[in-house]
């Protein structure tokens, strides 16, 4: 993927480095509410497939932005379908949630959850490659015990088990290599589009071959169930325009550093709400990520003032 020379420098102001961090921080909080959402969707007596929660995310993201975003740039809806690297956007998006979303019912929102972020090695190593960034030996190594936090925070139950690597492990790791594309095109396109055209680019490739799943199901859907599904897809909006704009602040490296602590605050958040267990290991894998994004952002900080 060829980038340009002027797009590879990408300067952050301290003050856009300060709201890049805000808006990152907001979107971990929104996509908590919509795991969290999504969990208690899926308990209980209700029965609503992957296929109709995604279709709900693309559906309403896409009211989002066509009625209610106002950014400093206009929406373009044609540049979805003709531009190379927002088609690109597209796929990848509708490529990794997909692989997220149905992996979740097999192997539970933890595992999936852990597989899904290993997604931040891959993107570092996209974006050292494709946008000029750098990935330090010791970068990388705080990457890698981020991912081990990840790990002792989502991994195993006590007896050890779940780690069995199979169909849906492959394809829960396929949805984040798709998903380190989208964020370094995201990363790339910010710098020509809105950050409401690249949601919308997703929402779009997402809602037409998942529609054809999911529409024959909501005719079964309660009021109850629908208004859950509406008020998730709306989070999971928030946070993802949110994150678009932090990729836009910051770099790919510190960026997807400051979204592990996605796994951490849905763990506590399923501790508080739904009694789910939180112990000494699960603390130390939440230390080790806290640890390695304190370093690698202040690293990054480090090398905005040289």
């Amino acid at each position: 993927m060829e980038t340009p020379e002027s797009a590879k420098t990408f300067p952050r102001p301290a003050s856009q480095s300060r709201w890049g961090v805000i808006v990152m921080i907001a979107s971990v909080l929104a996509f908590t509410a919509n795991t969290l959402l999504l969990t208690s969707i899926g308990s209980g007596d209700l029965r609503i497939g992957p296929d109709v929660s995604l279709f709900f995310r693309a559906l309403v993201g896409t009211a989002v932005v066509l009625v209610f975003f106002r950014g400093k740039r206009p929406v373009g809806i044609t540049p979805i379908f003709r531009n190379r690297d927002l088609v690109l956007r597209g796929i990848s998006g509708l490529l990794g949630t997909a692989a997220y979303y149905w992996t979740i019912p097999a192997l539970g929102a933890g595992k999936a959850t852990l597989i899904c972020n290993t997604y931040v090695v891959f993107a570092s190593v996209f974006a050292m490659f494709s946008l000029g960034e750098k990935l330090t030996l010791k970068r990388l190594c705080w990457l890698l015990a981020a991912i081990a936090g990840i790990a002792l925070l989502m991994g195993p139950d006590a007896d050890g088990e779940g780690f069995a690597f199979g169909f849906y492990e492959i394809l829960a790791l396929f949805g984040a290599v798709m998903a380190a594309w989208a964020v370094v095109l995201v990363r790339q396109l910010s710098l020509g589009f809105s950050i409401g055209t690249i949601y919308l680019a997703q929402c779009l490739w997402i809602l037409g071959p998942v529609a054809i799943l999911a529409v024959p199901d909501l005719a079964a859907l309660s009021w109850s169930e629908t208004g859950r599904l509406v008020l998730a897809a709306t989070v999971a909006s928030f946070g993802q325009l949110a994150m678009n704009e932090g990729y836009r602040c910051l770099t790919v490296t510190t960026g997807a550093s400051m979204q592990m602590l996605w796994p951490v605050a849905t763990t506590v958040g399923g501790w508080l709400l739904f009694g789910e267990c939180f112990g000494p290991l699960h603390w130390l894998g939440a230390s080790l990520i806290l640890a390695a994004i304190l370093r690698i952002t202040a690293r990054s900080a480090a090398d905005r003032q040289i």
